[in-house]
């Protein structure tokens, strides 16, 4: 009997579960799966859930109600490398500790919070389903004429930015809410055609960038951005969106760790020293060509997911491992910005506009039907 533990059930865990018994089917093994929650985030999709325009959780039991993958709801406290063995608690508080013969750390992450004044006390963040409708239930409560602010220029700030002002636009006012966007660059990473339309769709929805290293976050306070230039942006609602680390677990039980808290693998997604253990998603610290790390998102996640599975599969059965070879980081991506508008690139084709919105809802679909079948893609086919 096999045993294999994954411990995460974001898009890497997952697509390695999901994997992983397709290539085991037939042999005595054994498949199971660990959150912390009852149900799998589309975190690409949370930004619609502030014009409650889509879905972003898909329970973890229609996902897997055909497969032969136990799902676990608990939390991992411990995790013994030398023992093989993961420690956990349900939400009873149950303890439960399980043994395994190879262990897929997929943990995914969680905001990174800089030591800025005022940023727990004042900020928003955004990286759950909760998060979202805390803000979706904050932005009725605003009132006319008055400024939120969004902190980061990544992906998630860009999309969230553009959310919520496609939203206010919606609103007649005579004294419309401003939305500001603050951060040091914009879309770091992104090929410069991207970050152009990217400024001018957001200008189009008269969002107030305020891109510069003089732009740094210095203070928050309850309503207002104090920035590194000495100016004060006035605020009723502040949302962080500065980035990630990984989970703290992992360098708990020992595994080396590099930028972000994000674990030194090799080609194969193994850190060192561990032949019976894998890392991947956010948890893993892959470096690109150039030596610079690789962003952390659902595309790349995905291929680290397949990656490990095969690799699990190999050792089994005595075959070569495969290595993860990642592609240009910017040669796959789609972000929207509002309902209708989207930039995107996807096997060397850009597209900007409203074709790009509607292949970030084919992807999205793709991915569905691939995870949960025709049903579950239908669900987004129906807001096509």
């Amino acid at each position: 009997m096999v045993w294999v533990l994954i411990a995460g059930g974001g898009y890497a865990g997952l697509q390695t579960a999901i994997v992983m018994e397709r290539l085991l089917k037939g042999t005595k093994s054994k498949i199971a799966l660990i959150d912390k929650r009852e149900y799998h985030t589309l975190l690409p999709s949370l930004p619609e859930i502030i014009s409650k325009r889509g879905f972003s959780i898909i329970y973890y039991r229609d996902i897997l109600k055909n497969r032969n993958i136990e799902f676990i709801q608990a939390d991992i406290r411990d995790i013994s490398l030398d023992s093989r063995s993961v420690s956990m608690v349900n939400n009873s508080q149950i303890p439960r500790t399980l043994e395994y013969d190879f262990l897929v750390l997929s943990l995914g992450s969680r905001p990174f919070v800089p030591d800025i004044p005022g940023m727990n006390e004042f900020a928003f963040q955004f990286n759950s389903i909760e998060d979202a409708q805390k803000i979706a239930t904050a932005l009725p409560n605003i009132g006319m004429g008055k400024t939120i602010v969004v902190g980061g220029g990544g992906a998630t700030g860009v999309e969230l930015a553009g959310e919520i002002a496609t939203l206010q636009g919606t609103i007649p006012e005579s004294n419309p809410t401003e939305v500001v966007l603050i951060s040091t660059n914009l879309l770091n990473g992104f090929p410069d055609e991207a970050v152009k339309w990217a400024k001018i769709y957001l200008d189009s929805l008269n969002v107030r960038l305020l891109i510069g290293k003089e732009y740094s976050i210095v203070e928050i306070r309850s309503n207002s951005i104090r920035l590194k230039n000495g100016i004060d942006i006035r605020s009723s609602l502040f949302i962080w969106t500065g980035g990630v680390v990984a989970s703290p677990l992992l360098k708990q039980i020992g595994l080396n760790i590099g930028k972000n808290g994000r674990v030194l693998v090799n080609s194969y997604l193994q850190p060192d020293g561990r032949d019976d253990v894998f890392v991947i998603g956010d948890s893993a610290l892959i470096l690109d060509n150039y030596g610079q790390p690789l962003p952390t998102n659902a595309y790349f996640a995905k291929e680290h997911g397949k990656v490990a599975a095969y690799n699990i599969w190999a050792k089994v059965n005595g075959a070569p491992f495969r290595k993860f070879k990642p592609s240009d980081p910017g040669s796959t991506y789609a972000i929207s910005i509002g309902s209708e508008f989207a930039i995107s690139r996807i096997s060397g084709l850009d597209l900007f506009g409203y074709s790009a919105s509607k292949l970030k809802k084919i992807i999205k679909m793709k991915y569905l039907k691939e995870i949960g079948g025709a049903s579950l893609a239908g669900r987004e086919f129906s807001r096509f």
